[in-house]
């Protein structure tokens, strides 16, 4: 009998540090960068068999973003122009969910500008914004900055102001197959 709670034991251990190990899933699979010039600057990504391109195309103090799935165009919005890209194609090793963090600065170090997760949508064909950090609490205040990133195999939402051991607000995000849609778990503040 003893031998059987042992076992029982050991078996309820690994299975709960399996589900802590394959919780969080989420990997960095390309990046794009650089500056947006004149003509604009784009990236293609492929996701699933197909071939996302994403583009932004500067007009003054705006710039429009496209992105296309197989050279037709899903979506195109407006923002203000900033300087410098970055687009993190990130994939869920569980679910097969791409996903795409996209932000926008004005300087190298991803300030004063604006970051987005957004994807494709394969069951409405559409482009999705999943998250909009003006859709999160942030108590820290104007002066936090939203920046999301992958981190550990968690997509993560942190509010935070610059400098060292900085506390930060975060929220992780996980891909829920059943609403088709990011569900998050709010952290709290942090202190890093």
């Amino acid at each position: 009998m003893k031998y059987v709670k042992i076992i029982m034991l050991t078996m309820c251990m690994v299975f709960c540090m399996t589900a802590i190990s394959f919780a969080s899933s989420f990997q960095t699979t390309d990046t794009k960068y650089g500056t947006i010039g004149s003509e604009g600057i784009s990236g293609s990504f492929v996701e699933n068999g197909y071939n996302i391109k994403i583009a932004f195309v500067p007009s003054g103090s705006q710039m429009t973003m496209y992105v296309g799935k197989d050279n037709n165009v899903i979506y195109n919005a407006k923002f203000a122009y900033h300087k410098y890209l970055r687009i993190d194609q990130v994939y869920d090793n569980n679910s097969g969910k791409y996903a795409y963090i996209i932000k926008a600065s004005d300087y190298m170090d991803g300030g004063d500008g604006f970051v987005y997760l957004m994807g494709y949508d394969t069951q409405k064909d559409t482009w999705q914004v999943y998250v909009n950090p003006a859709n999160y609490y942030n108590p820290l205040g104007k002066n936090a900055e939203p920046f999301i990133y992958e981190s550990d195999g968690d997509i993560v939402l942190a509010y935070f102001q610059m400098g060292l051991h900085q506390p930060a607000q975060e929220y992780h995000f996980f891909w829920d197959e059943n609403s088709n849609w990011f569900g998050y778990k709010d952290y709290g503040i942090v202190q890093h």
